[in-house]
């Protein structure tokens, strides 16, 4: 599993930004994994085999798919997480959402 900073690093961003998506993915998730398990017809259980039990792809996929996280969080500034400096979109925004949500900190 890769550092708070090591994620940075690999995405371009600072360390704080990664704690922040970090804080913005829980809020978010905790306004809308109720919703997202009654999606499917098992519930939770059947959500995470649909993510073969990658709690992080999971998450990412509820949070940041559909710009979710920024309706969740509208007080944040989070446009660097679907938009490149350069103003191009962002092709990674799930790897790095899941990079994100398995972070450690130290």
């Amino acid at each position: 599993m890769a550092t708070i900073t090591e994620v940075a690093k690999k995405f371009n961003i600072t360390p704080d930004q990664v704690s922040t998506l970090r804080a913005a993915m829980s809020r978010t998730w905790s306004q809308v994994c109720y919703d997202y398990f009654d999606c499917f017809e098992g519930g939770e259980r059947e959500a995470y085999s649909a993510f073969r039990n990658d709690e992080a792809a999971l998450i990412t996929e509820a949070t940041l798919d559909a710009d979710r996280v920024t309706t969740f969080c509208p007080d944040e500034d989070l446009k660097w997480v679907y938009r490149l400096e350069d103003g191009s979109w962002r092709k990674d925004v799930i790897a790095l959402g899941k990079a994100t949500w398995s972070a450690t900190r130290s």
